[in-house]
């Protein structure tokens, strides 16, 4: 990856519908290469596709709650086979293996509290393997950026 598709990529971050010929000029490469640059960076696996950002606050009838969860002791069969229950649900956005106190934090996004709490029965109180989960409720958002940070390596 060099320069130019690092600077494609912070480009399609901030507005994924900049078109290749603004995009090309504010590079200083042709339309054409920048979409070769970017069907490449597509077929590599790095852009995996491309969404609209919602604004939460905006739309009423959901809350987002972050749920710290501990893990009985049970190795890598426990966590993966918790990963893979969490990723069938709509409801579960992220999930990250984390370092420290918690084994997994988890980000969900429910209709109503009750919603939640329906979700939070099945999911994680009726699971063995779950040792202690502690549910944080979202009041306000204040940044919730999706980009990465784009460093050269060498």
């Amino acid at each position: 990856m060099d320069a130019f598709d690092r600077a494609i990529l912070q480009r399609l971050q901030a507005d994924s519908r900049v078109g290749t010929e603004q995009l090309g000029a504010e590079l200083g490469l042709s339309a054409s290469a920048c979409q070769r640059r970017i069907r490449k960076l597509r077929e590599q696996g790095i852009i995996r596709g491309e969404i609209a950002l919602l604004n939460s606050d905006k739309l009423p009838g959901h809350c987002t709650v972050i749920v710290d969860i501990n893990l009985e002791k049970g190795g890598e069969r426990v966590l993966d086979e918790l990963v893979m229950s969490l990723r069938c649900h709509g409801q579960v956005q992220q999930i990250y293996y984390t370092a420290g106190e918690t084994d997994l934090v988890v980000i969900v996004v429910a209709r109503t509290m009750a919603e939640y709490d329906e979700l939070s029965r099945r999911l994680f109180m009726a699971n063995d393997n779950i040792r202690k989960f502690t549910s944080k409720v979202v009041i306000r958002t204040h940044k919730a950026g999706l980009t990465v940070p784009l460093y050269r390596v060498e």
